[in-house]
C-alpha cells in the first residue's frame, strides 16, 4: 500500500510550546539537515521544520521527479495537518526560490522570508545542459558542500551528479515561478561577501519582491557563508530578529505578551 511521503519534519526535539515557526528548504544535492548547525540555535519557541525533496535524507528512496507545483502542494497540505503559527521561511540557493515560490502560491503561510546564497532574477549557479558528469563532478566540488569521500565513491559520485541535475532543473523552473511574483510579507536577504555567484545588487534587488519590509545582511564568506562556524551564530542572530521580532510585535499587539524567549 502507497503512504503519501511526508514533506516536514522536525529538526530539533519538540518544545513544550511553540509560538512560531522556520521551514527550511534545501540547496541543490542536499536536504534541510545540512542547515541544522545554524537553525538549532533559535530559540526553542521557534518550531523548526525541514522540508522533505525527494532524492535525499529520509526520502531517499523517492524518485526525482519533483516540481515546484508538488513542492507547493506537499508542505501546504503537511502545515495543514499542525497547528497554526506565525510561519517563516529560510531558503538557501535553490532552497530560496522554492521559499519564495511557496510562499507568492500561499501567502496565507508566510509571515515573512528569509532568502540565502540567491538571486531573484535567474538560477543561481545557471544551467547545467551540456555539462559531462565530470564536469559536474569538479564543480560540485568547486563549490565546497559536498565531501569529497563522496565524489570519490561511484555509487554517491552518481547520485549526486543525477540529483544535482534534478535540482539544477527544479531551481530553475522556481526562478522563472518567482520573476512577476510580490509578498507583502517582511524580506531578509542573506549573502557572503565573497560569494562568486552573487553580486551584492543582486541582495538588494530582493525589495522589488515584497511591498513588505526589506533587508540585506552581508556575512564574511563565499557561496555557503551561513556553514562557515564562524558565521552561524551571527546568521542566527540575524535570523532571530527576523522571526521573534516580527512574532513577538504581533503577539503584543493582540496579547500584550512576547513570544520567544531569549537566547
Amino acid at each position: 500500500m502507497n503512504t503519501a511521503p511526508s514533506w516536514l519534519f522536525p529538526l530539533r526535539k519538540p518544545a513544550e510550546t511553540f509560538t512560531a515557526r522556520l521551514l527550511v528548504f534545501p540547496y541543490a544535492a542536499s536536504g534541510p539537515t545540512s542547515l541544522r548547525p545554524m537553525v538549532t540555535l533559535l530559540p526553542p519557541s521557534v518550531e523548526l521544520l525541514g522540508v522533505a525533496l525527494p532524492g535525499r535524507e529520509r526520502r531517499f528512496g523517492d524518485a526525482l521527479r519533483t516540481t515546484v507545483t508538488d513542492v507547493v502542494r506537499g508542505v501546504a497540505d503537511a502545515l495543514d495537518e499542525r497547528a497554526p503559527l506565525p510561519t517563516y521561511l529560510l531558503g538557501h540557493s535553490m532552497g530560496a526560490s522554492l521559499a519564495l515560490a511557496f510562499a507568492l502560491s500561499r501567502p496565507a503561510y508566510c509571515a515573512g522570508v528569509a532568502v540565502s546564497g540567491s538571486k531573484p532574477r535567474a538560477a543561481v549557479l545557471g544551467s547545467l545542459d551540456g555539462m559531462s558528469d565530470e564536469e559536474v563532478t569538479t564543480f560540485l566540488g568547486s563549490l565546497g558542500s559536498t565531501r569529497s569521500q563522496l565524489l570519490d565513491d561511484p555509487y554517491w559520485r552518481n547520485h549526486l551528479i543525477q540529483l544535482f541535475r534534478h535540482d539544477n532543473e527544479l531551481d530553475v523552473a522556481a526562478s522563472r515561478a518567482i520573476q512577476s511574483g510580490r509578498l507583502s510579507e517582511p524580506l531578509l536577504a542573506l549573502g557572503g561577501s565573497q560569494d562568486p555567484y552573487i553580486e551584492p545588487e543582486d541582495l538588494a534587488s530582493w525589495a522589488e519582491h515584497t511591498t513588505g519590509p526589506s533587508e540585506v545582511a552581508l556575512f564574511p564568506g563565499g557561496h555557503f557563508f551561513l556553514l562557515d562556524p564562524a558565521n552561524v551564530q551571527a546568521v542566527s542572530a540575524t535570523l532571530n530578529d527576523l522571526i521573534c521580532g516580527i512574532t513577538a510585535a504581533r503577539q503584543e499587539a493582540h496579547l500584550g505578551c512576547s513570544p520567544c524567549n531569549s537566547r
